[in-house]
């Protein structure tokens, strides 16, 4: 317990403290229902709760997905050791070139909403969405990097999740790891969709919400979690069957509005209170306040998270580089993005979900 200025105390709580406890969680879980068949060791169970490349941030592990890697004799891989350099390098593009330098410019609209315009209101909406995935996925990128160089293959995170086909699909493909733990311990065991209509809604809202909170016991978590639990709810009651049928225009029209709902969402998410939220939905409406500095600056860094996204979103097979050009591409690739980080490099800031 620490006390602060005025006096009040406060909990500090340990570094990554919500990750390996949903890690331990699920093991103590799959344990009590018979799902670990085989004797754990000590340092096996250490290993797989304190493994450094995730252990901050994710992904979230499972036991059988890990242990049987760790298990196993392990030789070195060049293939393995390559793709973990460009998942690596990938990540700190996504975060010391994409990540780090919105922010700055950002930040002042979230901390003052009333004193900026629409169009800063807008292009700060944007700018977090696209700072948050590349804050996160940069982090889960180098984290499955050093995995994968340290011969461990550890689960994918993400999956371009701004060009989801729907909302459900979206948490198919935004921390993979965290929606399929929510479904496989939470929802599933309130009933899932096996228990009628109305008690799926209910189960879907329950889900949502107590995954919002899972950030934080914020009022601003609480309404993301409840709006995301809501498009759930809405999507499945209303559309569900329409979206099989769509064509590929209409399709790609409801992408669009998915991504901007997802939007809409972050803003609670960002906001350091619900008025300070609600202020910045208002600004959207308005005509009147400043304009953020070096907002302009921002059109090269969503063009180059744009393509980083869409990178991610190839299938494996496509990504893959000949022996004779890995040899040339990854050092030019570690260059450029060594030149290009220092180049551009603002104020260092921490990973988003370190606080998590």
């Amino acid at each position: 317990m620490l006390k602060n200025g005025l006096g009040i105390q406060t909990i500090v709580l340990p570094l990554a403290i919500s990750f390996y406890t949903f890690q331990i969680l699920a093991f103590q879980i799959d344990e009590y229902k018979g799902k670990v068949t085989e004797e754990v060791s000590y340092e096996n169970f250490l290993l797989f709760i304190l493994f450094f490349p995730q252990l901050v941030a994710g992904p979230i592990m499972r036991h059988d997905h890990f242990l049987i890697q760790v298990n196993k004799k392990r030789r070195f891989s060049e293939l393995a050791n390559n793709s973990g350099m460009v998942l690596l390098l990938l990540g700190v593009a996504k975060k010391v070139i994409v990540a780090d330098n919105i922010s700055p410019v950002i930040d002042p609209l979230f901390q003052n909403p009333s004193e900026y315009n629409a169009i800063s209101s807008v292009v700060a909406v944007y700018g977090f969405a696209i700072q948050i995935y590349c804050d996160f996925a940069g982090y889960t990128d180098i984290a499955r990097g050093l995995s994968l160089m340290l011969g461990i293959n550890i689960p994918a995170n993400f999956k371009a999740p701004y060009l989801a086909s729907s909302f459900s699909d979206f948490w198919r493909r935004w921390h993979i790891t965290l929606s399929t733990w929510l479904r496989d311990y939470l929802y599933i065991p309130l009933g899932g969709n096996r228990v009628g209509n109305v008690k799926t809604y209910v189960n879907l809202m329950i889900t949502m919400i107590l995954g919002g909170l899972w950030h934080g016991a914020n009022y601003t978590f609480l309404i993301w979690g409840g709006l995301h639990g809501l498009y759930l709810v809405l999507e499945r009651k209303f559309l569900s069957e329409w979206i099989q049928k769509f064509s590929m225009i209409p399709k790609i029209l409801y992408s669009v509005f998915v991504f901007h709902l997802v939007c809409f969402a972050w803003i609670f998410f960002r906001a350091d209170s619900v008025a300070k939220a609600f202020a910045i939905i208002r600004n959207l409406f308005t005509t009147g306040g400043t304009e953020l500095a070096g907002i302009h600056s921002l059109t090269n860094f969503f063009i180059l998270a744009i393509l980083l996204h869409v990178y991610e979103y190839l299938p494996h097979s496509r990504k893959g580089l000949q022996f004779k050009k890995r040899k040339v591409l990854i050092p030019a690739l570690g260059m450029l993005v060594a030149i290009v980080a220092v180049t551009l490099s603002s104020k260092s800031v921490p990973f988003i979900y370190f606080q998590f």
